[in-house]
């Protein structure tokens, strides 16, 4: 997931100016011929730019960019925006393609839907510029975020960025409290499936961190829960882990040794179904291999 996400703009506009106002734009050259052809749209109740990019078919960013709007600037039904409609290309459509959009259906939550597409609630949220108190409408197009992993000749998944960093972290406490290859996989595999290896500041209702732990399920402070460290031990949890909390971590669960990974993964998570933590694990095994021999 990911390494960067695409937001759309749902966030109050910075400081006090108007929302209805864009900020001025330079009027030299380049802009003025990046402005050339572009149409004039009227923004409707409850309209995003991801909203009226993808009603036009450019990008989110490029609209931000003609009008001299933020990633967290917000629009107000009447304002008028400016957006460059690109050329049409006949291209075929994959199946990948069309599962990286879903447009809202009647009674869908953003859980409903991050659920039915087999990644995390906040890994939604944060692709679409939502809260945690956001809900969205039906006829709503909503960013389904796929993580930003690269793929060797081999077809072995490599983290990069923070995610990296973060598995490196999950490594490191594992081995710490003598978890052995498999209980550590485990634990990469939650990361992955509830957070794509993102230490997020929010998710669905109290969840944050790596492995989008509640504190009001008994996870711990919300702020020790956003250090990747404390969220890995408190993961881990078992015997002498220093986590006072009625969670239940890998370590606490009986004969989680003999269960599949993703099963494992699940009986502490209880976020996604065992089949969503599973299908990372042959990624996970390569993860911890690497993290703890590379390549010179």
């Amino acid at each position: 997931m990911v390494g960067s996400f695409a937001r759309s703009v749902a966030a109050p506009v910075d400081g006090d100016r108007d929302a209805r106002a864009l900020r001025p734009l330079p009027d030299d050259e380049p802009m003025r011929r990046a402005r050339e052809g572009a149409l004039e749209v009227e923004v409707g109740p409850g309209d995003t730019v991801f909203d009226i990019a993808a009603r036009y078919g450019v990008s989110t960013a490029s609209v931000l960019a003609l009008n001299g709007l933020g990633w967290r600037s917000t629009l107000t039904a009447g304002q008028t925006v400016l957006v460059k409609p690109v050329e049409a290309r006949p291209a075929p459509v994959s199946v990948a393609d069309e599962l990286h959009r879903h447009r809202v259906s009647e009674d869908e939550t953003v859980s409903s839907i991050a659920q039915r597409h087999g990644v995390a609630t906040a890994a939604v949220l944060l692709a679409n510029g939502l809260s945690r108190g956001s809900t969205v409408r039906a006829g709503q197009q909503l960013v389904i975020p796929v993580p930003n992993l690269r793929r060797t000749g081999s077809g072995a998944v490599t983290l990069t960025g923070e995610m990296r960093e973060n598995a490196a972290v999950i490594v490191t406490v594992g081995r710490e409290a003598g978890v052995p290859d498999d209980g550590i996989v485990v634990a990469l595999t939650a990361a992955m499936q509830d957070s794509s290896l993102h230490n997020l500041p929010f998710g669905e209702g109290d969840a944050v961190g790596l492995f989008q732990q509640r504190p009001s399920l008994g996870w711990g402070d919300e702020l020790a829960l956003l250090e990747p460290r404390a969220a890995a031990t408190a993961f881990f949890g078992g015997a002498g882990s220093g986590v006072v909390a009625p969670a239940t971590g890998l370590l606490d669960v009986g004969g989680w040794e003999f269960m599949a990974v993703g099963e494992a993964a699940h009986a502490v998570q209880r976020l996604a179904s065992p089949a969503a933590y599973g299908k990372w694990e042959r990624a996970a095994r390569g993860w911890l291999h690497e993290i703890e021999h590379p390549r010179g």
